[in-house]
């Protein structure tokens, strides 16, 4: 069961006023009772004979309007301070205290909720930007795909700080207790500093236009902006135009991917498994290295013989297999013994596999097996 976030929270700049007069009229409130009920309590010791302790009782059934009746001011100077400090002020300033803590809860939740409150996180994800198409979809898939992908991060709490959403957070992601919002602009300081970036563990700069070269100028400038403040944090950073990789490293990107909006799991790989993104987005490049498909015939040959022979003939890399039925396999247990019609090899723009090479091979492999 995910664990809500706990943390303690204060206002944005623009929004304390409000804030520290509530906080003003409770604190007023308390002092004023705790003066009534001390200066009660000694009326009721002077007027009507009482013990500290009955004293205490009788101010404090008064002022609450129990009234037990085992003890009241029975004299005239005694009732008279009841009048004056309990029921005349006490009450009354008991009324202002709770009337002001329900309205500052009020005020702190919907706050809360529109993305104008201060989180102060640590160990935290924050999330810079929104994408403009369907921001919800997409941050709840990533972040689903995050707290399931290692155990780590089960319960890491995120930060999302954008613009994006001015009412709150979206249907998808508002009852998320471990997804909060910051509504803000990644230039502003302060912004950048109730986001709780100096704390976060991990810092993901989100293109808001997967299409959009200009992205890039602006992930620049927030990659630029934070280490200007000695983050050493990473930062995790979508480039829309190879062009500006070099660029957006040089600033301070610790890893750059691409703005994969079908597959959020680039972003979970950088952020739980460092360097894996960048031998993932190979994969998607017809530059790097690829994934094919060489139908051939294996007979009967043990996995780990397999890889063994194809990586000393330089054709690349075996990943997977379809068997006889055509159900797919991949990274079998070095062990099992197999019968394919197709090998999945991973090749780069070197090596000139085909599928008559590999079938040689494997022929070979089991003719000396056979022997």
């Amino acid at each position: 069961m995910k664990r809500p976030i706990r943390s303690r929270t204060r206002p944005l700049r623009f929004r304390r006023s409000v804030v520290r007069d509530l906080r003003n009229r409770i604190r007023f409130a308390l002092v004023g009772l705790v003066l009534l009920v001390g200066l009660h309590v000694v009326a009721m010791m002077a007027f009507e004979r009482l013990g500290l302790g009955e004293a205490i009782w009788l101010t404090f059934t008064t002022i609450t309007t129990t009234g037990y009746g085992d003890y009241s001011a029975k004299s005239t100077a005694g009732r008279a301070s009841t009048i004056v400090l309990i029921y005349l002020s006490g009450i009354f300033l008991l009324t202002q205290a709770a009337s002001a803590f329900f309205e500052f809860r009020i005020l702190r939740r919907e706050r809360k909720r529109r993305g104008e409150w201060r989180w102060d996180m640590r160990d935290h994800i924050v999330f810079v930007n929104a994408p403009a198409d369907e921001p919800g979809d997409y941050l709840r898939r990533l972040l689903d795909q995050l707290h399931r992908s290692h155990a780590h991060f089960a319960a890491v709490p995120a930060l999302i700080l954008t613009e994006a959403f001015p009412d709150g957070l979206p249907p998808d992601l508002e009852d998320d207790p471990l997804i909060v919002q910051l509504k803000g602009r990644f230039d502003d300081p302060a912004a950048l500093s109730a986001a709780g970036v100096d704390q976060a563990q991990v810092l993901v700069v989100l293109a808001e236009n997967e299409g959009d070269r200009l992205s890039d100028s602006r992930t620049f400038d927030i990659i630029h902006r934070l280490r200007e403040r000695g983050i050493t944090t990473r930062i995790i950073a979508e480039c829309v135009d190879d062009v500006n990789r070099e660029r957006l490293r040089r600033a301070g990107a610790s890893a750059i991917v691409r703005p994969l909006r079908g597959y959020p799991e680039m972003i979970v790989r950088a952020i739980v498994a460092p360097g894996t993104e960048w031998i993932i987005e190979r994969l998607f490049s017809s530059e790097g290295d690829e994934c094919l498909r060489f139908d051939v015939a294996v007979g009967n040959l043990i996995w780990s013989t397999i890889v063994r022979a194809v990586l000393e003939a330089d054709f690349g890399t075996p990943v997977g297999y379809a068997d006889a039925h055509g159900q797919l396999h991949s990274n079998p247990p070095p062990q099992e013994v197999i019968s394919a019609r197709a090998l999945f090899v991973l090749v780069d723009e070197t090596q000139k596999t085909t599928a008559a090479n590999l079938q040689r091979l494997l022929d070979q492999l089991t003719a000396a097996q056979a022997r």
